[in-house]
C-alpha cells in the first residue's frame, strides 16, 4: 500500500536532514524549485545511459519488475 504524500515528504526531508544538515537541505530543495526539476526525465535518462551496450537485460528486467508492482504507472520510461 502506498502511503499518503504528506508522509513521504515528511519522511523524504527527515531523512535529507538527517544526512544533509538543515541549511544543506534547504539548498537542495531550493535548487530543485528553482531548475524545475523532473525527477522522472532524470531517473528516464539515468536508466538509459545506465544501461547501455549489453546491459540492457538489466534495465529490461528493472522495467518489467516495475510494471509488475505498478501496473499503473509507466515510470515516464516509455515516452
Amino acid at each position: 500500500m502506498i502511503r499518503n504524500e504528506q508522509v513521504i515528504i515528511s519522511e523524504g526531508v527527515k531523512l535529507l536532514t538527517e544526512k544533509l544538515g538543515s541549511v544543506e537541505t534547504e539548498f537542495f530543495i531550493f535548487a530543485l524549485k528553482r531548475d524545475l526539476f523532473d525527477y522522472t526525465e532524470w531517473r528516464k535518462e539515468y536508466f538509459e545511459n545506465t544501461y547501455k551496450d549489453g546491459e540492457a537485460s538489466q534495465f529490461d528486467n528493472f522495467l518489467n519488475s516495475a510494471a509488475k508492482h505498478f501496473p499503473q504507472n509507466s515510470f515516464g520510461l516509455d515516452e
